[in-house]
């Protein structure tokens, strides 16, 4: 090629040095940018009055913990072809507690939306309040299930909630909009996918004006969860309706199978005055626990499906799509739904979770490039189309109104199926009549493909494309020559007629075309098979013909002096063309030649003048083969110290599912939201117990292990669970005393919002109840250290739960692990029993420079290894992965960018939890997830390391008991010591001064001196109060006790407490049930109704209680949900009732009712709906002290109205 044309082509190996950074750099004094209008119409958005093609990607920077790997993320999006990113903003991952919001390191969305800037990228901003997004809570705060107001209304609490994080983001998003010329955010979505019968359009317009009060002015739109309508018109509309399109579905154990998928068209007449886009087109796909991999969501979404589903989009008329996900990430920390995800959030997506280009990455780039090059696309009608010549096939064609440039979209009416057809269609436009295009063989269509065929469309200044059975790749004006990439399958025909006013001059550079000349029409005909690369030139123009495999190896790039094409690498990053030198940045996973297409003399890659690329250098990790191992959970030791644990005493909760629990112990309700919490409850026996019935929530996949007095009982998932006490564990009332049970709980993660609150499901333990042995438990809880102020602020409050390693600091670099056992993980599994155990070891790494290096730890299952349990995996600190074997499917844990110290010393902890003896995992080791030669500078994310000081475990140096009977008389005086010990091994005690405080109504005095010159260490003083209760019944309450005293080098106070029931007196004759006093009324609906049925949800709206036909006058109505708790007091013999689903939901219902007495199971109903009748129960309840009415429902949540009627006890006397 000759004259100002320059195609410079450099052969051979290309070197690739370190870099200080990648990219372009910014000017050290930018000029000042100037503002741009956003805008729309029926058509598209449009900036500075250009329509716009909105190709975008969707990812989550809470995803990826390391802000120099989002430029790493954000400069392949833009590689790929996409022109803008779709950023959800997570209110949960920044606020820990009301009031405090964290937007530095790794939450820095300002940094995030500059480097979406930089890469050239428009932003479409999606602060929520909700994100949904298979995020913990759907993204909502996880202090908000403590508060009241139901989210996602206009309820006053809620509002005020929301307030503050919107306050906070949208002016972040404001600062960044492209209409201030000081960012490039053109989109702005309220709230998200916010559907079903809790619609409140007072609420959405409210979201709208605080968007536009806080500075937002750019269009607004709603992503509607599917194509349902919702929020296109009336109060709460926000300017475009978009929606979710998912047609797959999330189900990837068969990815063969495929449904026939929908054409949107219909949806354009929903909201004629605005275009039609889809916030969230689908990507990909997430896999649940127990799923079968991403290997198996990509390819349900493989490259088929992109062209597919994407071109039957544009044929639709959809002027933009968002492709949810383009890059996946990880699920680290706490940070997943436990409902939907495991760690890994690959999504099957084009960019895979250690952030390797897919196939499917290059199909979104063939077509990212071809909408950016052809605008004309961004504004077209719906046109007649014409008819195929095989009726297995579909045509669409939509024509662009103001220069009429032609698409057509071929492919098969059933998308599902799998055969080869082929076509050929009729042509009509400005360039005149075509009967049968291709002129030359036929149109053909593989099974599960589609083609976006361009026609009547000017190539530049001086070359008309009549049509092309080709697809448009991209094309460009380059310096004085135009240049076109056309492609298509391999070893398929293709025909491109181009219009000339006189023959032009045809030069076949490379490959094999045929052409023929139409003088009467001025048509270049051009015919050829799709093979590697050929290249024409004509009269100028360099057409570029290629199969697809061959597009993989082109890049585009937009410089200020104009675009340019490169082809070899693996990827072009970025490029400057400045004083005839082109500056490119980019990667290379294998050697390869780089011809570049551009008004240039001199070429440099990644900032050095080279003839050649080269192929990364082999990476090679240690063996992870010896390990230092410590048994945990000390916590479940009778004489653990926890006088400095948070008491569990609360009576209320603003969480309706939390009423009636005495106490109230789910866990966010004393700040610990994430990971484990340890509870440990103590009590004295009445009588011979004989079981522990117990009840959490944990949320999929999570657990709960128990040990009374030491001793393990064993485990279970979310739910209740009844647990035998072994002869010998238990202390009787004689023996002196408290029994200590001591319970884990695993929180997995909160829900979405997918129902009525459905976030605000609480987590913890909810209830205890000891079996044959009437008590009352005094319990204490200890969470993640510092709760809602975390003490590691970097990695923030998902990244740490309650175990005692996390607590002391086992998961740190830094740790002083010098005194634990040397092991390796085989030698030590199998000789483990149930409970916590930790394993550490040491990674020392000098991973080649100037490339990306993608490493994870593999814990799959080798020689020595087992189920039966499950790990917590750390490396330097961060939580970055939940392995579970029993569970799967995953195995393999990627490790975040800046995570990995490439360049230094690791350290890896695993926090093994076995439910059984002898598990454990049996290995683990690095492996290499790829590597390329260029990359960008990834800088180690900042975050602590081991303090002794921060993380040292409190140590009370004295302990305050309080003894009391579970069980004091209404107004009667009970005798209660206080007592401090000191233990034989801390400081002696001096200037000690006893205190008993006692709830308001209660007295407490003493006798007693309650002043001590000192206590030495071994011994003990007491003093006694009699404490007098008052004369009614007190379902719950706390006497504490304070001890102020000096000890060296401990707490100045130290406490002690000792949780009390006054029960009402014990029956002595027959009762209603709805005569008593509930001690415990939880309900599903309402509140719990006596002598009528359950109503609505305001107190008194019942209707006389009805089954099957019979009115009864006497009993309750509630709605499932429900439990209710009477006193019994050991007097009664026999309770009795019909239960049934009232008449007033007719056959709606469908609920079980059961019986318990003093925590054992008395009666259990099958399922039973209207239909059924009533159930007569008659059990014995002879010597109970407690009787529960349990009420489940069987999913139909809405119409679960159940009846207690006739609900009675016969008692002879307490």
């Amino acid at each position: 090629m000759k004259g100002k044309w320059r195609s410079l082509l450099l052969a051979g190996a290309l070197t690739v040095m370190p870099m200080a950074g990648a990219g372009v750099a910014a000017p050290a004094e930018a000029a000042p940018k100037a503002p741009h209008t956003v805008t729309y119409d029926q058509y598209s958005v449009r900036v500075d009055g250009k329509p716009l093609y909105i190709w975008g990607a969707e990812f989550h920077y809470f995803r990826l913990p390391s802000p120099d790997a989002w430029r790493d993320v954000l400069q392949k999006i833009k590689a790929g072809g996409f022109n803008a990113v779709s950023l959800y903003f997570d209110w949960g991952y920044h606020s820990p507690k009301p009031g405090s919001y964290d937007f530095t390191g790794t939450r820095d969305v300002e940094r995030l939306l500059d480097e979406a800037e930089r890469a050239g990228l428009y932003v479409i901003a999606r602060p929520g309040p909700y994100i949904n997004a298979e995020v913990s809570g759907g993204g909502m705060p996880a202090w908000r299930k403590t508060q009241a107001g139901v989210n996602r209304t206009s309820e006053p609490e809620y509002l005020k909630a929301a307030r503050e994080w919107m306050s906070r983001i949208n002016p972040i998003i404001a600062r960044h909009q492209l209409t201030r010329g000081t960012g490039s955010v053109i989109l702005y979505q309220v709230e998200n996918e916010y559907q079903g019968g809790r619609q409140d359009a007072d609420y959405m317009q409210t979201l709208i004006d605080w968007a536009k009060e806080d500075g937002i002015d750019v269009p607004t739109f709603v992503n509607d969860g599917g194509a349902n309508k919702n929020w296109v018109s009336g109060k709460g509309a926000p300017d475009i309706y978009g929606f979710d399109a998912y047609p797959q579905g999330f189900d990837c154990k068969d990815p063969d199978t495929w449904r026939n998928l929908p054409d949107y068209s219909y949806v354009n007449e929903w909201k004629p005055e605005s275009p039609l886009i889809i916030p969230e087109a689908q990507g990909g796909a997430f896999d649940p626990w127990g799923g079968t991999g991403y290997q198996d969501c990509a390819k349900l979404t493989g490259t088929d499906f992109t062209r597919v589903f994407s071109k039957m989009n544009i044929a639709a008329g959809v002027s933009g799509q968002s492709f949810y996900m383009t890059y996946g990430g990880t699920n680290w920390g706490w940070l997943a739904d436990p409902n939907a995800v495991y760690t890994s959030y690959d999504y099957g997506a084009p960019i895979n979770e250690s952030r390797q280009l897919t196939d499917k990455y290059q199909e979104f780039k063939r077509l990212g490039y071809m909408v950016n090059s052809v605008t004309s696309l961004a504004r077209t009608d719906k046109a007649e189309a014409p008819t195929p010549s095989d009726d297995a096939l579909r045509i669409d064609r939509r024509v662009n109104p103001d220069d009429g440039t032609q698409f057509f979209t071929v492919r098969h009416a059933d998308t599902r199926v799998k055969d080869k057809d082929e076509t050929t269609l009729s042509l009509k436009g400005e360039d005149g009549d075509y009967p049968r295009v291709p002129q030359q063989g036929t149109i053909a269509v593989d099974g599960r493909d589609a083609k976006l065929l361009v026609a009547g469309y000017d190539l530049g200044e001086k070359h008309r494309l009549v049509y092309s059975t080709s697809e448009i790749m991209t094309h460009a004006r380059i310096a004085d020559r135009d240049v076109a990439l056309l492609y298509g399958r391999e070893g398929e025909a293709g025909e491109t007629v181009l219009r000339y006013a006189e023959r032009p001059e045809v030069t076949v550079l490379d490959g094999e075309v045929t052409t023929t000349w139409d003088a009467e029409r001025g048509d270049l005909r051009l015919n050829y098979t799709h093979k590697g690369l050929a290249r024409v030139l004509v009269n100028g123009m360099e057409l570029l013909i290629a199969d697809t495999a061959e597009t993989a190896h082109w890049w585009r790039q937009d410089t200020a002096s104009g675009p340019v094409l490169v082809r070899g690498p693996s990827l072009v990053r970025t490029a400057e063309l400045a004083d005839g030198t082109l500056k490119l940045t980019g990667d290379s996973t294998k050697a390869a030649k780089i011809e570049v297409i551009a008004d240039a003399k001199k070429v440099t890659w990644n900032g050095r003048e080279v003839a050649a690329t080269q192929a990364p250098r082999p990476v090679e990790l240690p063996a992870l083969t010896t390990w230092k191992y410590k048994e945990e959970a000390p916590e479940s030791a009778p004489g653990f110290d926890d006088s400095t644990w948070t008491t569990a005493d609360r009576l209320t909760a603003n969480n309706p599912e939390l009423a009636g629990s005495l106490p109230v112990l789910a866990m966010d309700e004393y700040g610990f939201h994430h990971g484990n919490v340890w509870y440990r409850g103590r009590f004295k026996t009445t009588g011979a117990a004989t079981a522990l019935a117990l009840d959490a929530k944990t949320g999929n996949t999570g657990q709960y292990a128990v040990w009374l007095n030491g001793r393990y009982l064993g485990s279970s998932g979310n739910g209740a669970h009844t647990f035998g006490i072994p002869a010998g564990t238990l202390k009787s009332a004689g023996d002196g005393g408290d029994n200590v049970l001591s319970v884990l709980v695993e929180n997995a993660g909160h829900n979405e919002e997918w129902g009525h609150d459905y976030s605000k499901e609480p987590r913890g333990l909810l209830s205890a109840e000891v079996i044959g042995g009437a008590s009352t438990l005094t319990w204490k809880i200890q969470g993640s250290r510092g709760g809602e102020d975390p003490v590691d602020t970097a990695r923030g409050p998902y990244n740490n739960g309650g175990l005692y390693g996390e607590r002391a600091g086992w998961s740190l670099s830094g740790y002083p692990d010098g005194s634990w056992k040397s092991t390796s993980l085989s030698g030590q599994t199998g000789k483990t029993g149930p409970g916590v155990r930790w394993y550490r070891t040491s990674a020392r790494l000098d991973l080649p420079q100037g490339q990306d290096n993608a490493v994870a730890l593999d814990l799959a299952e080798g020689e020595g290894g087992s189920t039966g349990y499950r790990a917590q995996i750390f490396v330097n600190g961060w939580l970055i992965g939940r392995y579970l074997p029993d569970t799967g499917p995953q195995t393999r844990f990627v490790i975040p960018k800046g995570i990995l110290r490439e360049q230094g010393t690791n350290t890896i902890a695993l926090a093994v939890w076995s439910t059984k003896a002898g598990a454990g995992p049996g290995s683990a080791k690095l492996v290499g997830l790829g590597a390329s030669a260029g990359g960008i500078k990834v800088g180690t994310v900042a975050a602590p390391s081991y303090n002794a000081t921060t993380y040292a475990m409190p140590d009370s140096g004295a302990r305050v008991t309080v003894d009391a009977e579970p069980f004091l008389g209404t107004g009667t005086a009970a005798k209660v010591p206080v007592t401090l010990s000191v233990p034989k091994d801390a400081p002696t005690a001096s200037k000690v001064e006893l205190a008993l405080k006692v709830p308001d109504g209660w007295t407490a005095t003493t006798g007693d001196t309650t002043r001590f010159d000192q206590v030495r260490p071994g011994g003990t003083v007491t003093a006694d109060y009699t404490v007098t209760p008052p004369g009614e019944p007190v379902h719950y309450a706390v006497l504490s006790a304070t001890a102020k005293l000096t000890q060296p080098g401990h707490p100045g106070t130290v406490t002690g407490v000792r949780a009390v029931q006054v029960p009402p007196p014990g029956l002595s004759a027959d009762a209603y049930v709805s005569d008593l006093t509930l001690v415990k009324a939880v309900n599903g609906w309402g509140p719990v109704e006596k002598d009528t049925s359950n109503g609505e949800n305001a107190a008194g709206d019942g209707r006389p209680l009805s089954i099957g036909g019979t009115t009864y006058a006497k009993g309750l109505g509630v709605h499932a949900n429900s439990q209710i708790r009477v006193y019994l007091g050991g007097g009664c013999t026999r309770f009795t009732a019909t239960a049934g689903v009232d008449d007033e939901v007719g056959d709606g219902g469908s609920v079980s009712f059961k019986v318990i007495a003093d925590g054992r199971s008395l009666a259990t109903t099958p399922v039973v709906r209207g239909s059924d009748g009533g159930t007569d129960i008659d059990v014995d309840v002879t010597g109970a002290r407690w009787l529960d009415l349990l009420v489940d429902g069987d999913g139909d949540v809405s119409s679960d109205h159940a009846d207690w009627a006739e609900a009675k006890l016969t008692c002879g006397g307490a």
